[in-house]
């Protein structure tokens, strides 16, 4: 009886080890247990505060697409959904804003979908679909218009360097294709990645430039995270989020998430026809889908959902501890989704009217919470600051 009850718990855990994706050596995997929910935010947050945007004539925005923020130079770029970027300093002042370099002047730019830090140029590129790359400075004077011609309309860029770049396409068809650019010699480069099951997506973030090395977070449904080796110009899978029994498994869905690379308009409308068919599919089931995903060297962030129904979840994961924390569907407190993080700092924005029902007061100065308070309905959006233990 002793023997079987033995042989019994190595097929038990064997049958638990086997339960996991197996990995190549060398990705983390991030467990996130959509089960154990943190009862307390003071478990995983250290405070709250507030950034309100300053609001004038001048600074007053609608409808954000994209906020991205700048360590070195203590800045936020936020790109409107009327394709104008405002420039605020770390503790909300206003800087400028690009409406009068949007147009079509020598220096003007027309139709961008893409903002990014250029560290190299220090300015902020905005891209242009069909592949021109404008650099303005924070007050929008130009410094640098630079164009190549990319075989599909592109979405997103980071600089690698002054002239190297890399570049992502938004079809379905493109067989999960990333492409490296030199602007100077228009030298290209296109490489896969794999992992992507649907596109069902929240984020407007894909490439990050940690230290002195750059990643590659794929939108949609995808547990994959990627360095970008820009000597070899390749994707090498680093993380992977296991969802345990809540992830999505390919076996069973309709359609398709991707598509191989073709030519033929016919079988570009067959992919496309299929893709929607699978993301409608999810849409409308209890999946729980990772919609917003990002790290730095310490955490991990990311927001789950079934699809925009309820409040979410947050997932953050301590990468120095291997521990992590969730909060669902507005326990133990409703946060906001985040668009970032800066050392142990999660970077949110919200509208003014908003932001009392998203922070816990517990976890707020006297100060912070008089800002909070005198907010007026019409003022600018505030960026909110969750400081991590």
């Amino acid at each position: 009886m002793k023997k079987l009850n033995i042989v019994i718990l190595l097929i038990v855990i064997y049958a638990c080890s086997e339960s996991h994706k197996k990995l190549s050596s060398g990705i983390e995997r991030i467990p996130i247990d959509m089960h154990k929910v943190v009862q307390d935010a003071s478990s995983f947050l250290e405070k709250i505060e507030l950034v309100p945007l300053e609001t004038n004539d001048s600074s007053l925005f609608f409808r954000t697409n994209k906020v991205i923020y700048d360590k070195g130079t203590n800045m936020f770029a936020i790109y409107t959904s009327d394709q104008i970027v405002y420039t605020f300093t770390g503790d909300g002042r206003y800087i400028d804003n690009s409406k009068r370099m949007k147009g079509q002047g020598p220096k003007d730019y027309i139709m961008v979908l893409d903002i990014s830090f250029n560290p190299y140029l220090k300015g902020i590129d905005l891209l242009n679909p069909y592949g021109t790359v404008y650099t303005y400075s924070p007050t929008f004077e130009l410094i640098s218009r630079r164009q190549f011609k990319p075989e599909f309309p592109v979405d997103y860029s980071m600089a690698l360097d002054s002239n190297n770049y890399i570049f992502n396409h938004p079809f379905v068809w493109t067989d999960q294709e990333l492409s490296f650019v030199n602007l100077d010699t228009k030298q290209v480069v296109n490489v896969n990645y794999e992992g992507t099951i649907s596109g069902n997506n929240m984020s407007h973030h894909c490439f990050y430039h940690i230290d002195d090395n750059f990643y590659y977070v794929p939108f949609g449904l995808n547990y994959y995270f990627y360095r970008i080796d820009k000597e070899n110009k390749k994707l090498e899978p680093m993380m992977y989020l296991d969802l345990g029994d809540a992830e999505v498994k390919l076996e069973g869905l309709p359609g398709c998430g991707h598509g191989k690379r073709t030519d033929s308009d016919e079988e570009r409308r067959r992919v496309t026809q299929d893709a929607t068919e699978r993301y409608q599919f999810l849409k409308k089931s209890e999946s729980i889908l990772p919609l917003i995903k990002f790290f730095n060297n310490d955490y991990v962030y990311v927001y789950l959902a079934k699809t925009d129904r309820g409040y979410g979840s947050h997932f953050i994961y301590n990468r120095k501890q291997r521990e992590g924390y969730l909060c669902k569907e507005g326990e133990p407190f409703i946060m906001y989704p985040c668009f970032g993080i800066v050392d142990n700092v999660l970077l949110s924005i919200c509208q003014p009217d908003l932001v009392s029902k998203v922070v816990d007061r517990n976890l707020m100065s006297s100060e912070e919470i008089n800002k909070m308070e005198t907010l007026k309905e019409d003022d600018n959006p505030v960026i909110l600051k969750y400081y991590l233990k």
